[in-house]
């Protein structure tokens, strides 16, 4: 499991680097796009800026400034340009010289107008409010049915008075935020461009109103630019807006144009423009593609990816599986085998410490418990006794009622006496054909378990018929307890057990004898 989900976590973030690298050269194409539509931007505005210039140069040459003049001029702007709804001629007037100005004005015949006009809220032209300084329009280079909005004055609304200020005080070409345009020919989403004309050509700004000649003003159609700046090179699927950043705090969308209405967007991939520059503007073109855009190059490489990876450690874990249980069977096999040859081994040491016939220990497991319960008894320094128990005349027995009888005997002999110890310490052996031996550790009143020992037998009543008579099988006692700690060893207690055996032999109405040795 922990494999498949590791394989899993690794197909996914394969998957998912593959995909953000796919949304990375998407957001690439995206950036591109979007930086070209504003170097095609720039290059727009710059050529009309070039053209405004053409015309600047021209009035700074000294030539005479009148309608037969000015429009041809500038209409050859305009049909070069399509975005440059109007060019007109604005000039600067004093509210003293504003009379005057009329009348000269009409004398020309360059006016309809019998004084400077501006826009009330409904729309309609009234005169002009009284102000310190007019910037009336003189010159248009429209048709001769747009002349009625020859007198307007531009200074009639704060951007445009201010804007226009600007433009004579630093003498540079001055756009302003953009808004509707009203004129005769209809309302315009676009901005004004102002280029002053100064007196002195060589002059690079003005001091005072008489140095201005008056200011060039073009009428621009934002949309008209964007159609043919941006929607040239930008490509179909991208939703793109044209926004005005001179203001960090208060950007204003300048225009929008959407790919399609149906389609979702997804403007996780929005790249922005380099700024554009002019005029002491600064524009910036903002993109987002739709979502067939992103569709048509986001291939389905992360999720093959992904399902490949997560298929092929799928397979993996469960080939480790299989690997695994295989393990643990062979393991259990093992483990199986291990205990049955352990079992076996400790079958086989209990045969070679046991007698086959009483079950009992043997002789080699009896000497080597001896030893142990003398050194145990040397660091305790407590006494240890040693009995000796031996069936009388086994021999004759077997002689007369076959050795399987004979055989008979010693188990129920072994049982009865194995019974007759009840504590934990004493250990029952097999000593020799007719003997038993029991190692009787930390016992007191040993002495007593001989007669203990003859009781048992007796009431076993095991017959055996012999030539004095009918009489019982019965058994010799013989024991020893050791106090002395310098003769504990294996060899002297069986000798001094031995001993007592013998001694039990000849005591015949007892049958049994203890030694204590101290």
């Amino acid at each position: 499991m922990i494999t498949v989900l590791v394989g899993i976590g690794f197909s996914a973030l394969t998957g998912h680097l593959l995909f953000q690298s796919e949304q990375n050269a998407i957001r690439k194409e995206v950036q591109k796009d979007v930086n070209n539509a504003a170097m095609a931007l720039g290059r727009e505005v710059n050529l009309g800026l070039e053209l405004l210039y053409a015309v600047k140069n021209h009035f700074d040459a000294g030539h005479r400034l009148s309608a037969r003049n000015f429009q041809p001029m500038t209409s050859g702007v305009l049909e070069r340009h399509l975005s440059f709804k109007s060019i007109e001629w604005v000039d600067i007037v004093m509210h003293h010289q504003r009379r005057h100005y009329v009348q000269d004005a009409m004398q020309e015949g360059s006016q309809q107008r019998t004084d400077i006009v501006e826009f009330d809220e409904t729309g309609a032209l009234i005169p002009a409010q009284r102000r310190d300084m007019y910037f009336p329009i003189r010159f248009t280079s429209s048709a001769s049915s747009n002349q009625s909005v020859i007198g307007y004055d531009m200074g009639s609304t704060a951007v445009t008075r201010q804007a226009l200020k600007t433009s004579f005080n630093t003498g540079v070409p001055v756009a302003t935020p953009a808004t509707t345009v009203k004129r005769a020919y209809g309302s315009v989403q676009g901005f004004l461009l102002i280029m002053p004309i100064l007196r002195d050509p060589e002059q690079l700004s003005g001091e005072e109103t008489s140095d201005l000649r008056g200011f060039l003003v073009a009428v621009i159609d934002i949309g008209e630019l964007v159609n043919l700046a941006i929607n040239t090179v930008i490509n179909d699927g991208i939703n793109f807006s044209l926004n005005d950043i001179t203001n960090e705090r208060n950007p204003q969308l300048l225009h929008s144009e959407i790919a399609t209405l149906s389609s979702p967007v997804n403007k996780t991939l929005t790249q922005q423009s380099l700024p554009v520059f002019f005029a002491g503007r600064e524009w910036q073109v903002e993109g987002y593609p739709t979502a067939e855009y992103v569709e048509a190059r986001q291939s389905y490489m992360p999720y093959w990816v992904f399902a490949a990876g997560t298929i092929i450690f799928i397979i993996i874990s469960y080939l480790l599986y299989r690997l695994q249980q295989r393990t643990l069977t062979v393991q259990a096999q093992v483990d199986q085998k291990t205990r049955a040859l352990r079992d076996a081994n400790t079958k086989l040491e209990s045969m070679t410490k046991c007698d086959g016939l009483t079950g009992l220990y043997n002789r080699s497991h009896f000497e080597a418990e001896l030893e142990r319960e003398i050194q145990r008894a040397l660091r305790e320094e407590t006494p240890l006794s040693l009995m000796i128990v031996e069936v009388e005349r086994l021999s004759d027995y077997n002689l007369k009622y076959g050795r399987l009888s004979g055989d008979q005997v010693l188990r129920r002999l072994s049982e009865a006496l194995d019974n007759m110890l009840k504590r934990p310490g004493d250990l029952l052996c097999r000593y020799s054909g007719s003997q038993f031996v029991a190692i009787l550790p930390r016992t007191e009143g040993a002495q007593r378990l001989a007669e203990e020992c003859l009781l048992t037998v007796k009431r076993l009543q095991l017959p055996f018929e012999r030539e004095e008579g009918a009489m019982l099988v019965d058994v010799y006692v013989g024991g020893v307890t050791l106090s002395d700690h310098e003769q504990m060893t294996v060899a002297r207690m069986c000798s001094y057990g031995e001993i007592a055996l013998a001694r039990a032999r000849a005591d015949e109405p007892e049958r049994w004898h203890w030694m204590e040795i101290e």
